[in-house]
């Protein structure tokens, strides 16, 4: 595994137990019956770092991609690989 991998594996994995910690307050403002409003905005909140992931892990096919087409391996496949992990992200948006 790259320098480069291994940052970006621990920036995931933070952002990760970021996003468990926020649903784990979603549930306890639930339990305690706190205003939906307040619910909902901590909601918009772990949809939108969820989506962030989702972001980085968009652009980090893109580079792999990039690279191994640079460095001799098939296009086509990379590219089905590419056009895969898009239609995955547009999913969520």
């Amino acid at each position: 595994m790259s320098h480069s991998q291994e940052h970006r594996t621990d920036s995931l994995v933070k952002r990760l137990n970021r996003i468990e910690g926020q649903v784990a307050g979603i549930k306890k403002m639930i339990l305690e019956e706190k205003e939906y409003a307040d619910v909902i905005i901590q909601l918009n909140s772990t949809r939108s770092a969820i989506q962030k992931i989702s972001h980085i892990l968009l652009e980090a096919q893109t580079e792999h991609a990039l690279m191994h087409v640079s460095e001799g391996a098939d296009l086509d496949e990379e590219m089905k690989k590419l056009q895969k992990v898009i239609a995955q992200y547009n999913k969520m948006n």
